[in-house]
């Protein structure tokens, strides 16, 4: 069994080089991973705290430098995974940033300088599909930990980022940076979707490629969804895929169009009184 020096000395060291994870400390779900887990989550929701109350100004800022950082991480980890195992390999089927959460990446600059129906959009998409994102990988890192220890770069990496994920969709809600309210069209339900929409363009194109991948999980053929995968004709699977993304994103925004459904209808039919 690894000790944490073991695991300093080792911050850098490729999978291809670790021992089995049974003898790795900081492992899915082991003692120093659920530790360092809830340090993560109190840091969260303190961060969330210290900006609660701060003005449009400091909050941008944050964001932004946590987006820089965000993508530098991203790019050195593509790095280092690609040159650092037993052998330089670039792993076009898994390693391109074509994720539900890499899309945190190319979003996020709209969310921060963008106005008006683009700034929704990407802010949609941050506090929806990025929050679940985020938090499902971030409670159970299992593509992750199941190799590495969460005092790792790896695991480091992967804390983070989806840490970040969850801290800019909460405290977007929390200071009113967005909020799911003020809906009276249904065009306005599909303003979240439109970054993922753009991001699966080129995803499926990887997918549809000799590559064969499944980013974004368009052909359900990884993960939880293999089963599913392995039954349905991938067309099918990518329609079904495209009808939960969008509902995914709508469904926190249906409250307030059907609360507000009325009152447009009332204001319709008054303008017609008036004609």
């Amino acid at each position: 069994m690894w000790t944490f020096s073991d695991l300093i000395q080792n911050f850098f060291t490729h999978k291809d080089f670790l021992p089995p994870a049974a003898q790795i400390p900081g492992t899915l779900f082991t003692p120093l991973h659920l530790v360092t887990s809830v340090f993560c989550v109190v840091l969260i929701a303190c961060l969330c705290a210290v900006v609660r109350k701060k003005g449009e100004k400091t909050l941008r800022t944050t964001y932004c430098v946590l987006w820089v950082i965000a993508v530098i991480l991203e790019i050195v980890k593509i790095t280092w995974e690609t040159c650092t195992g037993k052998t330089v390999h670039f792993e076009w089927g898994g390693i391109l940033p074509l994720y539900p959460c890499s899309i945190f990446m190319y979003a996020m600059p709209f969310a921060i300088w963008g106005k008006g129906n683009v700034r929704r959009a990407a802010c949609g998409y941050v506090c929806t599909l990025g929050f679940l994102g985020g938090a499902i990988n971030f409670v159970y890192p299992a593509n992750i930990l199941s190799n590495y220890s969460c005092i790792s770069f790896a695991g480091f990496h992967t804390l983070f980022y989806h840490g970040v994920l969850v801290f800019c969709a909460v405290s977007m809600l929390l200071t009113g940076y967005h909020s799911f309210t003020g809906v009276t069209k249904w065009q306005q339900l599909l303003l979240p979707s439109v970054p993922m929409l753009a991001v699966s363009v080129v995803a499926n194109l990887v997918n549809y490629s000799p590559i064969k991948a499944d980013y974004m999980f368009f052909r359900l053929d990884s993960f939880i969804f293999a089963p599913i995968g392995a039954a349905t004709p991938d067309w099918l699977a990518t329609v079904i895929v495209y009808c939960a993304y969008i509902l995914l994103h709508a469904a926190v925004y249906m409250p307030s169009y059907f609360a507000n459904k009325p009152l447009t209808l009332l204001k319709f039919r008054r303008k017609i009184k008036v004609r």
